[in-house]
C-alpha cells in the first residue's frame, strides 16, 4: 500500500497503516500554520502523542465591539471566505468548547515516529503508477483535482473545485495562556479569523482580500493586546485554505469511481474535498479498512 502526501491527513493515515509506503512530492517542512484543534483525543491516540484538554472561549468582533451571531454577520463571513454565501461557517457556534491541543511541534513528531517510512520529494503520477502496479492499494490525501488530473480525468461538466488561499501569522504572547477564538467578518480587512492557544497567537487572512492596516486595530482591541509586546514569529502561506463546496452526488460519485476503477481510497479534507476536521480521518480510516477488507463497493466512504 502506499500513501500519497506526507501532510497532516497522510502522517496520521500511516500510523493506522504499519506497512504503508509514505510518497510526499515537497521536502520535510509543515505546510499547515492555521489553528489546529480536536474534538476529541482519538487522533491523540492513535498517533501516541499527548494532547492536552482546554475550554476554549469564542467571540465575534465587528467594527469595534463584539456582536452575537446573526444571519448578516454570518453571510459577511461566508463572504469573505469564499467570496459568496455557501455552507455554514463555525462562526454559527459561539457557545465555550471542550477541545484538545496537539503540541506545536505534532507535525515534527509524526515524521520521527514513521522515519524511513516517508519517500520525500518524490512526485508521485497515478497513471504511470497503475500501469506498472495495477494491483496496489492507494490510499490519496493529495486534493482530488490534483489526484484526477494525475489520471488524466475531467470533472464532469460544470464542476469546479473552487478554493481560496490563506496567509497566517503568529506571535508569541509573554504571559499569556488562554484559549481563545475571535471571528472577524468585516469585509474592510482580511484578517478573518484569530486565536491564542496557550502564548500563541495565531492569525489567519484571506489572501485574496484587502490587506489594509485596519486588521491590525482590530486584533489588538479584541483580544486587549499589544502587537509591540509580542514576538512575531513569522508569516505563512497555504494554498489550499479554504474549500468551496461541490455538487455532493457528483463529488461522491467521483470518489466511487476512484476506488472502484483504480483503487484509489481518499482520505482527508482536500482528498475528499468536503470541510471536515482531522478528527474524522478516524472514523474515514476505519471505513477504508473495511473496504479493504471487504471488497464492499457499495459500502466505500463515499457512500456515507
Amino acid at each position: 500500500m502506499i500513501i500519497v502526501g506526507a501532510g497532516l491527513s497522510g502522517l496520521i493515515a500511516a500510523h493506522s497503516f504499519p506497512k504503508a509506503q509514505v510518497v510526499e512530492a515537497n521536502q520535510a517542512v509543515e505546510s499547515h500554520k492555521a489553528l489546529l484543534r480536536f474534538r476529541s483525543k482519538a487522533v491523540s491516540d492513535l498517533v501516541g502523542v499527548p494532547f492536552q484538554e482546554v475550554t476554549v472561549r469564542k467571540g465575534i468582533f465587528f467594527r469595534g465591539s463584539f456582536r452575537p451571531v446573526n444571519v448578516a454577520l454570518a453571510n459577511c463571513y461566508a463572504r469573505k471566505c469564499l467570496g459568496s454565501l455557501v455552507g455554514d461557517r463555525s462562526i454559527w457556534n459561539q457557545e465555550p468548547a471542550q477541545r484538545f491541543i496537539a503540541p506545536e511541534d505534532l507535525y515534527a513528531e509524526l515524521v520521527d515516529n514513521l522515519g524511513t517510512r516517508v519517500a520525500w520529494e518524490s512526485p508521485f503520477d497515478y497513471a504511470d503508477q497503475l500501469r506498472w502496479r495495477p494491483k496496489d492499494s492507494y490510499i490519496n490525501t493529495a486534493p482530488l483535482p490534483v489526484a484526477l488530473k494525475s489520471l488524466g480525468i475531467e470533472a464532469p461538466e460544470g464542476t469546479s473545485f473552487n478554493r481560496a488561499g490563506i496567509t497566517v501569522r503568529r506571535w508569541r504572547i509573554p504571559g499569556a495562556n488562554v484559549f481563545q477564538t475571535i471571528y472577524f467578518p468585516d469585509p474592510e480587512h482580511s484578517l478573518y479569523r484569530a486565536s491564542i492557544t496557550g502564548d500563541m497567537l495565531i492569525a489567519e487572512f484571506m489572501e485574496s482580500g484587502p490587506d489594509h492596516a485596519e486588521w491590525r486595530v482590530d486584533l489588538q482591541s479584541a483580544f486587549a493586546i499589544n502587537l509591540l509586546d509580542a514576538e512575531a514569529i513569522g508569516e505563512f502561506t497555504q494554498r489550499y485554505g479554504k474549500i468551496a463546496p461541490i455538487h455532493d452526488g457528483t463529488r461522491r460519485a467521483m470518489l466511487h469511481d476512484l476506488s472502484v476503477k483504480y483503487g484509489i481510497y481518499s482520505l482527508g479534507r482536500f482528498a475528499t474535498w468536503r470541510n471536515i476536521l482531522l478528527d474524522d480521518l478516524i472514523n474515514d480510516i476505519d471505513v477504508v479498512k473495511k473496504l479493504m477488507r471487504n471488497d464492499d463497493y457499495s459500502g466505500r466512504i463515499t457512500r456515507k
